[in-house]
Parts: C-alpha cells; sequence; structure tokens
C-alpha cells in the first residue's frame, strides 16, 4: 500500500474547550466515584496500603513483565501497520514503537488512552520522517483489531456462561473460537464494515463521527494482504490474554478462594468499561464493574472493594516500575538528524 491513512480526520479546534469541561467533569465523575467507594466500604488509606504492601515483591516482578510484554505486542502490531503505508517516512525502529506506546499508556493513566496513545506515537515517530497522519492514522487503524478481539471474547465469554462449561471445555471452547475469528478475519471485517456504515447513518453525530471512522478504517484494511490481517488478529488476541492474566491472577492473589473461570468470563464486561474513551483509565466505573463481578461470586461488598481499589493499585505500580525502561532508549530528534 502506498498511501496515507484515509481514515483520519483534522482535529477540530473549535471543539476543544467543550472537550476539556468534559474531560475534567468525567475526570471529577471518576474521583467522585472513587470516593463513594471508600466511604461506603469503611476502607482507608492506610489499610489500602497495608494491602498493596502484603503482595509479594517477585509477584510484582511478574506483574510489571506482564506489563512489558503487552506493550511489545501493541508496538508490534503498530509496526506492521506502519509498514504498510510506506509514504511519508522510513519504517519505525521497534524501541521507538515501543517508547510511544509506552508514553501513551502513561499518559492514559491521566488521560484517554485512545486519544492520547496515537499522539504521543505520532511525537516518537518525528525523529524519522514519519508524518502526523501516518502515524495516528495507523494507530488508529491497530486498534480496531483491539475491537474485534473484545467483542469476539465478549460473545464467546457469554455462549460459555449460557452452556455452564467447566474450566476445561471453556479454554478449549475458547481456543477453537479464537482460531477460527482469525482464519475468519477477512469476513469479520465484512460485517463490521456492514455495521459501521448502518451505525454512523443511525447513530447520534459524535458517535457516527467514530462509526464513519471505523468503517474507513475497516475499508481500508481490505487492501492489506490476508497474513497481515491473521498476524494483527492473532497479536490482539495475546494481548487480550496478557491482560485477562494480569488483572484475574492479581485478583486471585488478593482475594484467595476467587473462581479465575468467572473472573475471565467476566473480564470483557471490565474491559469494554475501560476502553469508553471519556473517562480516564476508566477511573471509578471499572472499580464499580469488578466490585459487581465480585459481589456476585460472593464476596462482602466491604471486600469487593478493597480488591478492586487494590487492583488499580497494584497494576499501577507494576506498570510505572517498568515504563521507564522502555522509554529509555527511544531515538532523539537530535540523534537522527
Amino acid at each position: 500500500m502506498t498511501t496515507e491513512p484515509a481514515f483520519v480526520t483534522k482535529p477540530q479546534t473549535s471543539n476543544s474547550p467543550r472537550m476539556v469541561l468534559a474531560y475534567l467533569f468525567w475526570t471529577g465523575v471518576g474521583f467522585a466515584i472513587i470516593v463513594v467507594l471508600f466511604n461506603v466500604s469503611g476502607l482507608s488509606i492506610s489499610r489500602l496500603m497495608a494491602i498493596v504492601k502484603s503482595v509479594p515483591v517477585w509477584f510484582y516482578f511478574i506483574l510489571a513483565c506482564l506489563q512489558a510484554g503487552i506493550l511489545l505486542l501493541a508496538s508490534v502490531k503498530w509496526q506492521i501497520v506502519l509498514g504498510q503505508f510506506p509514504v511519508g517516512g522510513r519504517i519505525l525502529p521497534l524501541k521507538d514503537a515501543l517508547a510511544g506506546t509506552t508514553l501513551g499508556a502513561l499518559a492514559g493513566q491521566v488521560l484517554p488512552i485512545q486519544l492520547v496513545t496515537p499522539v504521543t506515537r505520532a511525537w516518537v515517530a518525528r525523529p524519522h520522517q514519519i508524518s502526523a497522519a501516518r502515524a495516528v492514522g495507523t494507530s488508529v487503524f491497530e486498534q480496531v483489531f483491539e475491537v474485534v478481539v473484545l467483542l469476539s471474547m465478549g460473545l464467546i465469554s457469554a455462549l460459555v456462561l449460557i452452556a455452564k462449561l467447566g474450566p476445561v471445555l471453556s479454554g478449549l471452547f475458547t481456543l477453537v473460537a479464537g482460531l477460527v475469528v482469525v482464519a475468519l478475519i477477512s469476513p469479520v471485517f465484512l460485517l463490521l464494515r456492514k455495521f459501521s456504515k448502518w451505525a454512523s447513518d443511525h447513530l447520534p453525530a459524535i458517535a457516527a463521527k467514530g462509526a464513519v471512522a471505523i468503517e474507513k478504517a475497516l475499508h481500508q484494511a481490505s487492501a492489506f494482504p490476508h497474513r497481515i490481517l491473521y498476524q494483527l488478529t492473532a497479536l490482539s488476541f495475546l494481548r487480550y490474554l496478557g491482560m485477562v492474566t494480569l488483572n484475574v491472577w492479581t485478583i486471585s492473589v488478593l482475594l484467595p478462594g476467587s473462581s479465575f473461570l468467572l473472573l475471565a468470563l467476566a473480564y470483557p464486561t471490565v474491559l469494554l468499561v475501560m476502553s469508553l474513551p471519556f473517562i480516564p483509565g476508566g477511573l471509578g466505573v471499572v472499580e464499580v464493574t469488578w466490585v459487581g463481578v465480585l459481589i456476585t461470586q460472593g464476596a462482602t461488598p466491604a471486600e469487593a472493594v478493597e480488591v478492586a481499589l487494590s487492583l488499580r493499585v497494584v497494576s499501577t505500580i507494576a506498570f510505572l516500575a517498568v515504563a521507564p525502561l522502555m522509554i529509555l532508549f527511544r531515538t532523539r530528534l537530535v540523534e537522527a538528524k
């Protein structure tokens, strides 16, 4: 492919004040939810810190490695998509793709990650003469595969729950269904294109813009070689597996006896909430979602709140421990001249 990504629209600066106000509003909502959770559960900061300190150091190390692997997979995916749009610059080294992705995840702790990651990637790509349109457009497109995997895993999880499959059969069914999605990714994209086109015609204006962008991205993807689609889908499934492992394993450590299977089946719902573009990092709403999941598994409301808030703190500590290493070796602008 030799053209710039065609599915990126120019930012509308006139909407910037409104976007800032929306961000501040939803950030305030997130913090308000956290405060309510503390008050309702009776959890104190000292108790939360005691829980966090009780987690073994070796477990933080494993979580940091998982975080690094998840970021690495996203970086490889972006690098593959960049390779399909060679106009406008050179191929980005993996170390810089990793740095841009990590910076996006770092900024995503306080800003909507889906919006900020394309920007940080574009900034890191500057020394390699990669245009902002190419960097942002390919970054947005790379995330489309994450949506496909999330929807697929949500459907698979629902079917497993309806069929009441045990752990072994659930694992086998998920593996087979995932392989089917990878093998049939082209027809899946065609169905998603039709749905996106329908959504752009029937949804409100704000949501319709997103549907139009997705439809254009899916249309452009139809020109990709099939092996590229297979690679991107498979890497997205591996990323999903890494995120499930990170979150569910951490909860199992914080709340011994919790069902690994049921937590994994509930994760698509949590990830969907986390992916809402107007709530920074899913602050507050993710915790409420986990609280609901844990209560349905038999945890008391106080236990559920403790685990949900501890999960965010523990995973954030592990990420912050490894993030500097992922950014350290990026190419500086002066080095590329």
